[in-house]
């Protein structure tokens, strides 16, 4: 482990636990190999799969994450299509709301995932219609006998998201604008174009991470300014701005607030397996961004090596166990983490570094 050094990878930290998450049912829920996010709050731990549209919690009982609930997405907000996949990649639960973020990113056809060896070069080339990632939403969370539970109302209290429109939404339309970030937004996420992944809030200040692009070996966190009308929607009280992270090439995957700092799982940027840390921003809550016609750099701590396979466990999620601990979730996990009769999954828990 390197806390803060530059010099070269350490030995990745071992877990000192292992956390079973028990999806239930013998089918292999989308969850247990997609998982790109989580958030935990009390005794409800919410988790998102990247090739769905909906919510997905575990409540803990008798010591066990069980008892899993499905919340979808159009029962909570005014998508402008139901059916469409979101690719939510952040979750954070502050102050009694339920944050979710999709990708913002544009994908093309796989050839992997054609018939045969050969697949048509206009069809390679055509990209897919990005708008239903382009998801920025809150949700009331209320207190249930089960745990808790994103509603679309709750008193004086209503979900709400940044209106999709033909841009995408507000926000994809200031990035498509954007002098930095403009020219990503016209590759595909896997090929270094746009991609959000990675959600943390703190009042109205929303921090998004980029996977891509990484910007001259920095990676990006974008950092807005959110205004909510009593009707629920959300709206950009000021244009995004950008912060430099000098992260050794890495991209973000997943963020977390951590008291007044800002928990950052950083990776490859591409399908690549490669390094995996966790870095924090120490302060981060009491330092927002002041220009946004002005780049800041910053240089968070590397303060945990972790584990990832070739191919398989590639780290993914983040959820707050507390302020000692953190569940490291696993995308694409190995074959031994998955117990496909009972529809669980096992993710890492890591001591935080004093």
């Amino acid at each position: 482990m390197s806390r803060g050094g530059w010099d070269s990878w350490g030995k990745p930290a071992r877990p000192v636990e292992r956390v079973e998450l028990n999806f239930g049912g013998t089918a292999v829920h989308k969850a247990l190999t997609n998982i790109s996010a989580g958030t935990r709050i009390d005794d409800s731990l919410f988790i998102a799969a990247d090739e769905d549209c909906c919510i997905d919690r575990l409540s803990l009982t008798g010591g066990q994450w069980a008892g899993h609930t499905t919340f979808e997405l159009r029962n909570l907000l005014d998508l402008e299509d139901e059916e469409a996949e979101a690719d939510l990649e952040g979750l954070a639960a502050e102050g009694h709301w339920l944050w979710a973020v999709g990708s913002h990113a544009r994908t093309r056809n796989k050839p992997e995932k054609q018939a045969g060896e050969t697949i048509d070069l206009d069809k390679l080339a055509d990209l897919k219609d990005t708008r239903p990632r382009c998801l920025l939403a809150r949700m009331p969370l209320v207190r249930t006998a089960t745990g808790w539970e994103p509603v679309r109302e709750d008193g004086n209290r209503r979900a709400g998201m940044l209106k999709q429109n033909k841009h995408g939404n507000a926000l994809m339309k200031a990035l498509k604008e954007d002098p930095l970030i403009a020219p990503f937004t016209r590759i595909p996420a896997k090929e270094g174009g746009l991609d959000v992944e990675g959600l943390a809030v703190s009042d109205h200040r929303v921090a998004l991470g980029l996977r891509g692009p990484v910007i001259a070996t920095h990676a990006v966190l974008l950092e807005l300014l959110i205004e909510p009308a009593d009707s629920g929607k959300l709206k950009l009280a000021a244009e995004p701005f950008k912060r430099l992270l000098a992260m050794e090439g890495l991209g973000i995957r997943d963020l977390k607030k951590c008291g007044g700092d800002l928990l950052i799982l950083a990776g490859p940027t591409t399908g690549l397996s490669g390094p995996v840390a966790l870095y924090r921003w120490r302060g981060w809550a009491d330092d927002p961004p002041h220009d946004a016609a002005k780049v800041r750099l910053h240089r968070p701590e590397r303060i945990l090596d972790l584990p990832f396979g070739r191919g398989v466990d590639h780290p993914e999620g983040l959820a707050l166990w507390d302020e000692e601990h953190v569940l490291v979730i696993c995308d694409s996990p190995a074959p031994g983490r998955i117990d496909q009769e009972t529809g669980a999954i096992s993710a890492d828990l890591f001591r935080l570094p004093v």
